[in-house]
């Protein structure tokens, strides 16, 4: 049975992001799709925020072009842009709803 493209992407992203957290147990990514877009969200530890965005952003978006990649390959002519939202509880402002 072929998968969606839902189900590729964050069986994509949460393998990625599990390998460089901290708290691997505490990941949880919800992904969605519209008619011109592909959001996903990750909700990790607070301690781990940093390590997903990474230095000037590097990590996050390293994430996103290979979600983008995989999306481009695996579903052909799928236009869709590829957005990654990091999800944090309410006791934090600053990186709160982040959209890369």
């Amino acid at each position: 049975m072929e998968k969606s493209i839902v189900d590729t992407i964050k069986t994509l992203i949460e393998g990625l992001v599990k390998q460089i957290v901290d708290e691997p147990n505490e990941i949880n990514v919800e992904v969605s799709t519209s008619t011109k877009s592909v959001l996903v969200q990750i909700k990790s530890a607070k301690s781990d925020i940093g390590k997903i965005i990474g230095k000037r952003g590097r990590t996050i978006e390293a994430l996103k072009v290979i979600a983008t990649v995989v999306k481009n390959t695996q579903f052909l002519g799928d236009k869709k842009d590829v957005f990654i939202e990091i999800i944090e509880d309410e006791q934090s402002d600053f990186y709160k709803n982040k959209t890369f």
